[in-house]
């Protein structure tokens, strides 16, 4: 296997890996293991947020995407095409909302009360509305010209990070550098597969950026 083959397939383990629908159940994890409402690993409290945040932003994506394909609303899974992404970003950011509204409500517009909910963490009605933001910017980009989702969820979580950092108990610096190397390999890989140019993946990242620090400032109040 020759060095290009190497680093092409690095590039595809990459832009595998760092997908935007896997940031979000990274952002819950750190939030989990950083913030002043750390449990232990086992505990449900745990366990259910990192359980919720891959039901409404991994398996409910990519049901729908499934579905959509199977409809012929999209060419293939891989979305490279501009116009095969609007309808999945609809999708996507209709059950991140909904995950939001649960978070911030404590209970399900459906079912009802959610008791694990009630151990409200501010830190998570934050995130869903920053990746929320976050989609919503994509979407009405997505109408006229692609831009990489991958550099706006992966510097998205950058943010976070950043924005989590006061509330912490601890140091996020090692949170902080992995997330700032998983958004230069994300973008490194899209450009080597000339999935993106450069001004994709810059503009990408100011809508990640605008997205995620707007949520921490609607839902902390923050001064800018």
């Amino acid at each position: 296997m020759s060095l290009q083959q190497v680093i092409h397939r690095l590039a595809q383990g990459f832009s595998i890996a760092f997908h935007p629908v896997f940031i979000p159940m990274a952002m819950a994890f750190i939030i989990l293991e950083t913030s002043p409402f750390r449990y232990p690993a086992g505990d449900y409290r745990f366990i259910v947020p990192l359980l919720l945040t891959g039901i409404f932003t991994i398996i409910y994506p990519i049901f729908m995407l499934l579905i959509c394909r199977g409809l012929g609303l999209v060419k293939s899974i891989d979305l490279s095409e501009r116009r095969d992404r609007i309808v999945p970003y609809i999708a996507t950011s209709s059950f991140i909302f909904w995950a939001y509204f649960m978070m911030r409500k404590g209970s399900d517009p459906v079912i009802g009360q959610i008791d694990i909910l009630t151990y409200h963490n501010p830190l998570f009605e934050a995130m869903y509305l920053g990746v929320f933001l976050t989609l919503v910017l994509l979407l009405l980009c997505t109408l006229f010209w692609k831009v990489s989702a991958h550099s706006a969820s992966s510097i998205a979580l950058v943010l976070l990070v950043y924005h989590v950092a006061p509330y912490s108990n601890e140091s996020v610096l090692p949170w902080f550098i992995a997330s700032v190397l998983i958004a230069s390999f994300s973008a490194s890989s899209r450009l080597y597969l000339k999935a993106h140019n450069i001004e994709q993946i810059i503009v990408g990242w100011f809508l990640g950026i605008f997205g995620m620090s707007l949520g921490f400032y609607w839902v902390f109040d923050l001064k800018i």
